[in-house]
C-alpha cells in the first residue's frame, strides 16, 4: 500500500523507517517518490507506521531540550 508523506516529515523518515523495521521485520518498506509502499494492506499496521513517523519527528525535535534537562540534571 502506497503512503504518501508530507514534505515536514521527510527528513524523519529513513528513521522511522529503521525504527518499524525493527518491530515489524515482516514487513517490506520502500521508499518512493511521494512517499512510501508499506508491504501490507493492514490498517492497523499503517497507522502504527505514521505514528512511528510522527514520534520520530517529535523525537528529534526536542533533542536538544531533553539533552539540557539531562544536563541540568546531572550536571
Amino acid at each position: 500500500m502506497a503512503i504518501d508523506i508530507a514534505p515536514v516529515f521527510r527528513p524523519y523518515l529513513e528513521e522511522a523507517i529503521a525504527r518499524f523495521s525493527y518491530l515489524h521485520p515482516d514487513v517490506d518498506i520502500a521508499v518512493t517518490e511521494g512517499g512510501v509502499s508499506v508491504g501490507s494492506s493492514d490498517r492497523g499496521l499503517i497507522a502504527e507506521f505514521r505514528y512511528t513517523l510522527y514520534r520520530q519527528k517529535i523525537h528529534r525535535e526536542t533533542d536538544a531540550l531533553r539533552q539540557a534537562v539531562i544536563e541540568r540534571l546531572l550536571g
